[in-house]
């Protein structure tokens, strides 16, 4: 079998000109790369690229960190990262932490441990102490949830504005005591909505009232469960951290004969595209997800090949997307 060795013999070069040329560098000339791209396809060489990564110290795979790999959310995400990556020639290593901190911990060592080039990670009640360590060896790029204290890349949505937006839509169709469904207490994603939750409240003279918001697992099941307290305290509204919450709460209420938006209104976040298949259509913000994992991804990129790279912040603006679910 013919390997890279020989096809550096062949070619009068060194096994690293070789797989350089394989890897498309630029760090060699034109004609070079096309003799031994020549030479490999008449010897019938297939490129070997676990020996390739040895001697470039390089994987060409990305790693992708995301809270819930059942969330249409992260999909659209990761579809966009992987849609980046594929056009340029990288893999994709995609784990998920399922919003378990030990998880998450377990997946960044091991992506760091010299499987990939690079990581993007939507962190679980982050700080900025857990990851010093590994941005010191790894580029690292996060997405949504905003770590503060860490010099890193970040790539978002205004999730303040974004709550403005659908806060303000819902006291436009009437609705008063509207209680929250947050996500966990240290995510700054949700911190940032229920900043602009309360902002749209105090300025319209309503006064916020606590014991009507709630935090959460930002999942179906607590949708579901936390629906019964929120409507028990005889809230008008419900606003939700997401979608997939938001049809937990639209399950509490059909199976209990409620009316939506008859007797409740529901908001949700993210805008999945089950949002607009629902008996009542949901009414929700929707964010740019798939161009945000193109942009975290093209982010990371640039600080691989250029270690002097300066750090960005890239803010996407979220719209609002009015349905059925919050207007008679």
């Amino acid at each position: 079998m013919v390997g890279i060795k020989d096809i550096a013999i062949e070619c009068n070069v060194s096994a690293t000109t070789v797989s350089r040329a394989l890897n498309n560098s630029k760090e060699i000339s034109k004609k070079t790369r096309e003799l031994i791209l020549k030479t490999c396809e008449e010897k019938g060489y297939i490129p070997n690229s676990a020996a390739r990564s040895l001697i470039l110290n390089k994987t060409n795979m990305i790693g992708l960190l995301i809270p819930d790999i059942t969330n249409q959310y992260y999909a659209y995400v990761s579809k966009g990262v992987s849609s980046y990556l594929e056009k340029i020639g990288y893999g994709l290593v995609l784990c998920n932490s399922d919003r378990n901190k030990d998880n998450e911990n377990r997946y960044i060592d091991f992506l760091a441990q010299k499987r990939v080039d690079g990581i993007i990670l939507i962190p679980v009640k982050p700080k900025a102490s857990d990851y010093k360590k590994i941005i010191a060896n790894v580029p690292l790029v996060m997405a949504d949830n905003y770590v503060k204290d860490l010099e890193v890349s970040y790539v978002g949505n205004d999730n303040y504005v974004g709550a403005r937006k659908i806060v303000s839509h819902m006291l436009s169709q009437g609705y008063r005591k509207i209680g929250v469904i947050l996500g966990d207490e240290s995510s700054t994603a949700s911190n940032e909505r229920l900043k602009g939750y309360k902002d749209i409240l105090t300025e319209n003279n309503i006064e916020v009232n606590n014991d009507i918001l709630l935090n959460s697992s930002a999942n179906f099941e607590d949708g579901f469960r936390l629906a019964q307290i929120l409507i028990n305290k005889k809230v008008d509204a419900i606003f939700t951290i997401n979608d997939s919450v938001a049809m937990g709460v639209m399950k509490y209420a059909h199976m209990n004969n409620i009316l939506i938006p008859k007797d409740i209104g529901i908001a949700g976040y993210d805008d999945i595209e089950q949002a607009s298949m629902l008996t009542v259509p949901l009414t929700t913000v929707h964010q740019k997800k798939f161009e945000l994992g193109q942009t975290a991804a093209k982010i990371l990129i640039e600080e691989i090949n250029n270690h002097k790279t300066l750090k960005q912040t890239i803010i996407l603006q979220p719209e609002l997307v009015i349905r059925k679910s919050c207007n008679e």
